[in-house]
C-alpha cells in the first residue's frame, strides 16, 4: 500500500451519503471503467422457481481507482486473516 493510500484524510459526508451492506458482489469491466454490483439478498421468483439476486447498488470505478481499491482490500484481508486466522 502506498503512503497516499495509508494517509488519513478528512472526509465530509453530505446528507445524500448512505451505506450499502452487501453479502455478495459481481464485477465486470468495460472499455472505460470497472463496475461492481452489490447484492444483499436473493429471492425466489414465483413464475419460474429460480433464485434472483436483489441488487442494492452499483459502484463504477476508473481503472486507477479500482487498482487503489484492490491494494486497500489486499492489505485489509491480510490483516483480517492474521487476526482471525481465516
Amino acid at each position: 500500500m502506498t503512503e497516499e493510500e495509508k494517509e488519513i484524510k478528512h472526509v465530509q459526508r453530505p446528507v445524500t451519503f448512505h451505506k450499502i451492506y452487501a453479502t455478495n458482489v459481481s464485477g465486470e469491466w468495460t472499455e472505460y471503467d470497472f463496475r461492481i454490483e452489490l447484492f444483499n439478498e436473493k429471492m425466489k421468483v414465483e413464475e419460474n422457481e429460480e433464485w434472483s439476486y436483489l441488487s442494492e447498488g452499483m459502484i463504477i470505478l476508473t481503472p486507477n481507482a479500482v487498482k487503489k481499491l484492490k491494494n486497500i482490500l489486499d492489505e485489509a484481508v491480510k490483516e483480517y486473516e492474521e487476526n482471525k486466522g481465516d
